[in-house]
């Protein structure tokens, strides 16, 4: 069974998180006197569309389990809606757990690969590594090279969504069960971001902020989209439209804009979003996502040197969203936060699914983190500075 110091960890870790994103939702202006939500709120309604691999509604979720024979995971009856509780015991001496790290370079990707050795080190299975850098044809060697050490499981990290059939047939044929970091793939195990929920809570965030500075008026989206890390990931653009909406009610077609940020770097986010505003004079008050804080964090700087009423959030509170975040207060440096999606918290994920397969248990093929939003008042509860 699992350990009561590892669910008493991440109990707490959840009871904390949902407090603060709580906390965070009280007190909007929008509210009448008698607690109502202003009449704008009232016309929109936020919906995740279903059906989407990577982010199943919960309903739609199903409980697999490994048949060796095949290579395949298949269907087994039971509920799985609930949220999976992370459990990890030894491993059989000899184990060997495939860790292909989608970007190593990647602020958010540092802490998961850390805490994966440190798992390693502490339950007893030696890690098979390689690095895909951000790039397809990487990814694809990289299952190769890991596959060829014949582990026992793979977690098959890749953000470059083209590349997930190529690579988990390399797995398949050596008949490898596997897992996957926040990009859903074929006969993988979906482990990561519940995307639109927490585009959701930073637009609800964006939302509140911008009817207390602005009252929700001439209000505008920015949206650095990169479709090629997956249509799940793009749900955070969505989340965060909608949230914004929730509370300012329907914004014009022509008011919500995405841009492509394909690099995954601030360098390029600055630049585009530089372009963009010079392009849009009219855009009087502007909220920006992407999809993650490197990004995020470069859409900020470009509203900071124009001196534009706009204001950016981050999405994963990495440690260039954690440091942006606590760096200075949004009037100075347009960030109004992050959402957090808590990285140390996926090699837990990771090895205990891998260990409940291993071990011929069923396991929900879909397992989501949660996810809360972190700003300048409360980033250092989370994360103190160093």
């Amino acid at each position: 069974m699992r350990s009561q110091q590892s669910r008493t960890a991440i109990s707490a870790l959840a009871l904390v998180a949902t407090i603060a994103a709580l906390t965070v939702g009280c007190g909007s202006k929008g509210d009448d006197e008698s607690g109502s939500s202003t009449a704008a709120a009232a016309t929109f309604t936020p919906r995740q569309k279903g059906g989407i691999a990577g982010a199943l509604l919960p309903e739609e979720r199903r409980l697999w389990k490994y048949d060796r024979a095949t290579g395949r995971y298949v269907v087994e009856s039971g509920d799985a809606s609930q949220a999976y509780e992370p459990d990890i015991q030894r491993f059989p001496a000899g184990t060997k757990i495939g860790y292909i790290d989608p970007w190593a370079e990647n602020p958010f990707a540092i802490p998961i690969r850390n805490g994966f050795y440190e798992l390693g080190r502490r339950y007893g299975f030696d890690v098979v590594y390689c690095d895909t850098q951000f790039r397809p044809e990487k990814a694809i060697s990289c299952a190769e090279q890991v596959a060829s050490q014949k582990p026992d499981f793979v977690v098959a990290g890749n953000w470059q969504a083209g590349a997930a059939a190529a690579m988990m047939k390399v797995l398949d044929r050596a008949k490898i069960p596997a897992n996957n970091n926040d990009v859903s793939h074929p006969n993988g195990i979906f482990v990561g971001a519940d995307n639109y929920t927490a585009g959701l809570i930073g637009g609800q965030a964006a939302g509140r902020f911008a009817q207390e500075r602005w009252d929700c008026k001439d209000v505008w989206l920015l949206l650095g989209e990169n479709l090629e890390e997956g249509e799940a990931a793009d749900l955070r653009l969505q989340g965060f439209s909608d949230g914004v909406q929730e509370t300012c009610g329907p914004l014009p077609d022509d008011q919500i804009d995405r841009e492509r940020m394909a690099a995954g770097t601030a360098d390029q986010a600055l630049t585009v979003s530089t372009d963009w505003l010079t392009a849009h004079p009219q855009a009087k008050h502007v909220l920006a996502v992407t999809l993650d804080d490197e990004r995020s964090s470069g859409v900020a700087k470009a509203f900071t040197q124009s001196g534009r009423d706009a204001f950016a959030i981050g999405m994963t509170c990495d440690t260039v969203g954690q440091e942006t975040t606590a760096g200075a207060p949004p009037e100075e440096n347009h960030f109004l936060g992050s959402v957090a999606f808590f990285p140390e918290r996926y090699p837990l994920l990771f090895v205990s699914t891998a260990q409940d397969v291993l071990e011929g248990k069923p396991v929900p093929n879909e397992v989501h983190v949660e996810h809360s939003f972190l700003d300048h008042d409360n980033v250092t509860e989370f994360y103190p500075a160093n």
